[in-house]
């Protein structure tokens, strides 16, 4: 199994004056441009632009070989250190480019908007059924876990924040008094303006607690908050939404064990299926808990289970 290897960024106190930038693509005449220590100086962070170029993430084996995703190819591939570290800054005498095309910059959110919802004293449906049926305990450590929020009109602000921390985007959902979701629901932050979900609860992976425990993946981020109580054992993550499990929110479980639970109905567990070789492609170790258990979506509906999800399972005493 393939383990994410850590490199820990440090700057370098000297500046290299005669490099073209990779942001700004200019010549590093102010200095602005700071490079790491012990890694290529393709790699800084611009005090100018306020942009950083981090080293592609690496993956060991258990033989101690070292691989990278090819994003082209959709496989790992092993590292080459002179192929990785040439190919994006160059000496002021020389061209650079590399940089060809555009890409759109991915924006954060200020993480004090997080806090500030998190704090919220008059709390949403969601939190306060949890409340009723779990206890203050838990409910106050899911709500600090996965930074549950409160918007003003009292609607439930699930925020998508990575593993460096960092707030990428927020979902407002919208609860009756009785912990079932409304059809109302808010996306504050588009993606047009730069601002991409990623893996609900993905800024748990890499508690030192959670290390070695496998990941549970659903679709519903209310489902990832109920199961984490029931089984706080696993990590709980959400991909939030029936076609909303992309590749780049797929990228950062290489290295864990994965266990994807769709919703009942045949197409969330298709779709699910088919995300199956994309997992394998980046030898993840992933399987699916099926809760249909091969039931057609007549037969689902005939039993009331149609579209239900784990969380549903666990509220009732009924069996699937």
């Amino acid at each position: 199994m393939l383990e994410k290897i850590d490199v820990i960024l440090t700057f370098d106190t000297k500046r290299h004056r005669n490099i073209i930038t990779p942001c700004c693509k200019s010549l590093n005449r102010d200095g602005k441009f700071v490079t790491y220590k012990e890694l290529s100086l393709n790699y800084g962070y611009c005090h100018s632009c306020g942009k950083a170029t981090l080293p592609r993430t690496r993956y060991r084996d258990d033989s101690g070989n070292e691989f990278i995703w090819n994003e082209i190819s959709k496989k790992m591939e092993p590292f080459v250190a002179h192929l990785n570290d040439n190919d994006v800054i160059r000496p002021n005498d020389s061209v650079n480019d590399m940089c060809n095309t555009l890409v759109r910059e991915k924006k954060f959110i200020d993480f004090e908007s997080v806090i500030l919802c998190v704090n919220n004293t008059n709390e949403n449906n969601l939190l306060l059924y949890l409340r009723t049926k779990y206890g203050d305990i838990k409910t106050d450590i899911v709500k600090r876990m996965y930074y549950i929020g409160t918007s003003r009109d009292l609607g439930t602000v699930f925020w998508s924040i990575n593993r460096a921390k960092k707030a990428q985007k927020a979902k407002v959902s919208y609860y009756k008094p009785n912990g079932r979701r409304t059809n109302r629901f808010k996306v504050p932050y588009k993606n047009e303006d730069g601002y991409y979900s990623c893996l609900f609860g993905e800024h748990l992976l890499d508690v030192i607690e959670n290390k070695e425990k496998a990941v549970m993946l659903v679709e519903s981020e209310k489902t990832a908050i109920v199961c984490a109580m029931h089984y706080p054992e696993y990590i709980w993550l959400a991909y939030g939404g029936i076609t909303a499990l992309t590749n780049e929110k797929i990228q950062v479980l290489i290295g864990r064990k994965v266990i994807l639970i769709p919703d009942m109905s045949e197409k969330a567990v298709a779709i699910i299926t088919k995300k199956i070789s994309e997992f394998e492609e980046r030898q993840i170790d992933v399987k699916i808990w099926d809760l249909t258990y091969g039931k057609t979506d007549k037969e689902l509906m005939e039993s009331g289970w149609y579209n239900f999800d784990l969380e549903d399972v666990l509220r009732t005493d009924k069996t699937i």
